[in-house]
């Protein structure tokens, strides 16, 4: 299959400052005008006058390629500036044939292939966005000479191209996940040896972006990440940054096999462990859940409520205790004052209304008479009702529950002989204790 990508707002800013000092160097079979040339194009460069500065720095680049590095540092910002203005395609595509030279010739003359290869890659991708397979394959090149040492944004972008080839069916799933892992190592060994906060919290931001990508990318199913992380979490086993980096991506598996895993759970626990947090309490609530043991899994979402200030963190909490008491107690009182909890933290929370409905309709029958026992119908849909109007996310499914439940609705003749009336409140019985406005049956 195809994947249309555009890639756009590739980072014009990784071209070193035009400050750098030129370096003596070979200037050539002709040292006077190498440097006559370098000055005049360096002097029209720092004015920003990029079309006059285009002959001499040419002169330099066939010349005297070997005098300084600046003439392939200058020479991308030139060249880009020529392709930005120029209309005509053809000519256009000779610009972007002369860019990727400068990059060969800044590697053949000063070295640097890592770097280099990086920012080639890079503007590969903004000029040639079609061709994400040669880009990815440039980009693979300068990790693989760079590693730790990787720009960030090389790291991201090579995240981003293996998971469209893969998308595309030109890489396995196996590629997909070494690639993560590897770019993952890197950038945390970047973070932890970051000190400045600005560029740690930068590099941050694209671990996030890289975790993201490779979770989206469709290879990150619970038995590949087991199978990678599994051996390495066993080998280090205190590794909580390693352990922490498995939840989330089980997490982000979103299915029952990843959190009824065991690694999910020696993970969950040795985060608990180290250190008591509502996320890794409710980490290991959700396993609890999963493997069916509801003991321990309340026990753990009342510590996860209790350290947990984030009021909607608290209401998803909340509303899972409350399908643990519905699904795994049958304790629908119980199940009931937590979706009201979830309420209590996210006024908005549509699918605890829907719950509430749900316990209703499955707590049985309240009160003696046909009127009694069928009003409980309109208390459901009362819980319907509520959904949809603080959530419109849930408006189909809550729509879907009223036409069912209204069916249940007493008839006109229930209220009449039983001496009842359309829009006459009516307390529903048992343990639910609340009253609802009765509806006649359409």
């Amino acid at each position: 299959m195809k994947t249309n990508v555009f890639l756009t707002g590739i980072l014009l800013t990784v071209m070193l400052s035009n400050s750098l000092i030129a370096q003596e160097g070979n200037f050539g079979d002709d040292p006077e005008n190498c440097r006559v040339n370098l000055s005049t194009y360096t002097e029209f460069f720092n004015q920003k006058n990029y079309t006059d500065a285009m002959p001499a720095w040419r002169w330099c680049f066939v010349n005297c390629p070997e005098a300084t590095r600046n003439i392939y540092i200058h020479g991308t910002t030139i060249i880009e500036n020529f392709i930005a203005d120029q209309t005509d395609e053809e000519i256009a595509e000779a610009y972007i044939d002369t860019l990727m030279m400068v990059f060969d010739n800044r590697i053949k003359y000063f070295g640097q292939e890592a770097l280099v290869l990086g920012r080639k890659g890079i503007s590969m991708l903004k000029y040639r966005n079609t061709q994400i397979k040669e880009a990815n394959e440039v980009l693979k090149r300068s990790f693989e000479l760079g590693k730790e040492s990787s720009e960030y944004f090389v790291l991201q972008y090579l995240m981003q191209t293996t998971a469209i080839l893969y998308g595309n069916e030109d890489l396995s799933k196996e590629e997909v996940v070494t690639t993560y892992s590897e770019l993952s190592d890197a950038i945390n060994f970047q973070i932890e040896n970051e000190g400045n906060e600005t560029k740690k919290a930068r590099l941050e931001e694209t671990a996030q972006n890289i975790e993201e990508l490779f979770v989206n990318s469709g290879a990150a199913d619970c038995i590949t990440i087991i199978n990678l992380f599994g051996p390495k979490f066993e080998e280090n086993p205190e590794d909580i940054a390693l352990a922490k980096k498995i939840i989330s991506l089980l997490d982000g598996g979103n299915s029952d096999e990843c959190k009824l895993s065991d690694l999910y759970m020696k993970c969950a626990i040795a985060s608990y462990n180290f250190e008591k947090t509502a996320n890794s309490a409710h980490s290991i609530a959700q396993s609890y859940f999963k493997r069916g043991d509801a003991a321990n899994a309340e026990k753990f979402y009342e510590e996860a409520i209790s350290l947990e200030s984030n009021s909607l963190k608290k209401a998803d909490m909340y509303y899972e205790l409350a399908l643990l008491y519905y699904s795994n107690f049958k304790n629908y009182s119980k199940s009931r004052q937590a979706a009201r909890n979830a309420l209590v933290n996210n006024a908005n929370y549509g699918k605890a209304y829907i719950l509430i409905g749900r316990l209703y309709a499955a707590g049985g029958s309240c009160g003696e008479s046909v009127v009694e026992k069928k009003s409980i119908n309109c208390l459901i849909v009362d819980q319907f009702i509520k959904a949809k109007n603080v959530d419109p996310s849930v408006a189909t499914e809550a729509n879907d529950l009223i036409n069912r439940y209204a069916a249940g609705f007493p008839t006109g003749d229930d209220l009449f002989w039983e001496n009842y009336s359309e829009g006459q409140t009516i307390t529903v019985g048992c343990w639910i204790g609340e009253t609802t406005t009765l509806r006649a049956k359409k």
